[in-house]
C-alpha cells in the first residue's frame, strides 16, 4: 500500500475547524520534547554569554557539540527504523525527510565550526552574536523539520502501520540504543515531559523492564527532576 501524500498541517485559518488525529503510538513526542527543550535552552546561553568569559566560551562549545551529538544520533535511529518502512509506503515524504537529514547535516558542521571559531577569537563579541543568530536559525529549521514528522510522517505511518506496527517501529529503535546514550536521551527527554507523559512512559518499563533496569531509569529520573515532579509520578505509579 502506497500512502496517497497529503498535508495535515493547522493553520490560522483552520485551527480549531481541522485538528490533527492523534495516532495510536507516537514514535516522536518524548524525545522531540527533549531535542526542542535543548534547543532551545542552546540558543538562550548563547545569546546571554558574556564575551569576556573565555570559560563560558569553551563551555558554549561542548554544549554545541553534545546538541549536535543529541541530533545525529536520533538521525541515525530514525534512518535504521522508520526511513525504510516510509519509503515502502510514502516514497516522496521519505526522499523529504531524508533531504531534510542531509541539510541538516550540513548545518550542523557550520555550528560547530562557528563555536569553535568563538572560543577561539579574542574580542569575540561580534562571532559570539553570528553563532548566536546562526543557532536561533537553525532552530528554526530544525522546529520546522519536527513539525514535518510529527504531523505528517507521524500520520501517514499510523494509517498503514496501526498500533502494532508503530509499537514495533518503537521498540527496534529501542533494541538499538547503547544504554548509555539511552541514559543520556531520557536525561534530556524527562525535564521536557509533562506528568502524563512521564508516567506512561516509566509505567511501560516498570511493567516490562527488569526491576534493576527500571531502578536504574527511576533513579536518573529523580537527578533530572525536581522533588515536586518526581514525587507526582510515584504517586501515579503507586511507589
Amino acid at each position: 500500500m502506497t500512502i496517497t501524500e497529503t498535508t495535515t498541517r493547522t493553520t490560522t485559518e483552520t485551527a480549531g475547524v481541522d485538528r490533527l488525529r492523534a495516532v495510536s503510538f507516537d514514535l516522536y513526542r518524548d524525545i522531540h520534547k527533549g531535542i526542542r527543550g535543548e534547543l532551545f535552552a542552546l540558543v538562550t546561553d548563547a545569546g546571554r554569554l558574556d564575551p569576556a568569559d573565555d570559560c563560558g566560551a569553551a563551555s558554549l562549545v561542548d554544549q554545541v557539540q553534545g546538541v549536535v551529538r543529541l541530533l545525529v544520533q536520533h538521525a541515525e535511529h530514525e534512518d535504521g527504523a522508520i526511513q525504510p518502512v516510509l519509503e515502502l509506503h510514502a516514497p516522496s515524504m521519505a526522499a523529504h525527510v531524508a533531504d531534510d537529514h542531509h541539510r541538516i547535516d550540513g548545518l550542523m558542521d557550520g555550528l560547530v565550526a562557528l563555536a569553535i571559531e568563538t572560543r577561539e577569537t579574542p574580542g569575540r563579541r561580534a562571532v559570539l552574536h553570528e553563532l548566536y543568530l546562526d543557532l536561533a536559525a537553525f532552530t528554526s529549521e530544525y522546529l520546522a523539520h519536527q513539525d514535518l514528522e510529527e504531523r505528517e510522517v507521524a500520520q501517514a505511518l499510523d494509517s498503514v502501520l496501526g498500533f502494532d506496527g508503530m509499537l514495533a517501529v518503537h521498540t527496534s529503535i529501542i533494541a538499538n540504543i547503547p544504554p548509555h546514550e539511552l541514559g543520556a536521551s531520557l536525561a534530556v527527554m524527562f525535564p521536557a515531559m509533562n506528568v502524563d507523559d512521564r508516567t506512561e512512559l516509566l509505567g511501560g518499563m516498570k511493567a516490562s523492564a527488569p526491576a534493576e533496569a527500571f531502578d536504574g531509569v527511576w533513579g536518573l529520573a529523580a537527578s533530572v527532576l525536581s522533588p515536586d515532579d518526581h514525587r507526582a509520578i510515584a504517586v501515579r505509579l503507586g511507589l
